[in-house]
């Protein structure tokens, strides 16, 4: 009588089961870090634009002449940043108003007095100036410079974000 050899040259269902379990575990976590990546991106992007309506404010304001109504005295440059939740009003603030920045108003889609970016996001504008303190040139007084600092604030799937830049204004006075 001849002895069979049972050399079995499979897998067993629980050696199956334990490769499907890990492959899974695996694909959760790149499926979860595609979907980070995605929220992350639509941030950096809401962030770009950020900039770009930044850049352009910042650059209207300072073409503006220095007793032009947008560029009020303000006496707290911090009082654009919002504290807590909530949408921020910040009551020392110069708030974007369309009718008065025309420039401004035909480059960005607005609604109210909000920014509205391709993706749907609102921005928020507001701004403080502070002017520095006369000075005295012959018979001539002038304010040299001020300071603007803009604050924008967006919503992202993240959160709430802002931006604050602050730039300096000099006068267009020739002495």
């Amino acid at each position: 009588m001849r002895l069979i050899n049972c050399n079995n040259k499979g897998f067993t269902l629980i050696e199956i089961m334990i490769a499907m379990v890990v492959l899974s575990i695996g694909v959760l976590a790149i499926a979860i870090m595609q979907i980070k990546g995605i929220k992350d991106n639509s941030t950096a992007f809401s962030r770009s634009y950020a900039n770009d309506i930044s850049r352009t404010f910042l650059e209207e304001l300072k073409r503006l002449p220095f007793d032009d109504p947008n560029l009020t005295a303000g006496s707290d440059l911090n009082a654009g940043i919002a504290v807590g939740a909530g949408n921020p009003t910040p009551t020392n603030a110069d708030h974007f108003n369309p009718s008065t920045l025309l420039t401004i108003a035909n480059m960005y889609q607005v609604v109210g007095t909000d920014i509205i970016g391709n993706t749907g996001t609102r921005f928020q504008i507001f701004w403080n100036v502070d002017k520095q303190d006369n000075i005295q040139v012959g018979t001539q007084t002038f304010t040299p410079f001020c300071t603007i600092r803009l604050f924008i604030y967006w919503e992202t799937p993240l959160g709430r974000n802002h931006l604050t830049i602050t730039t300096i204004k000099h006068s267009n006075i020739k002495v």
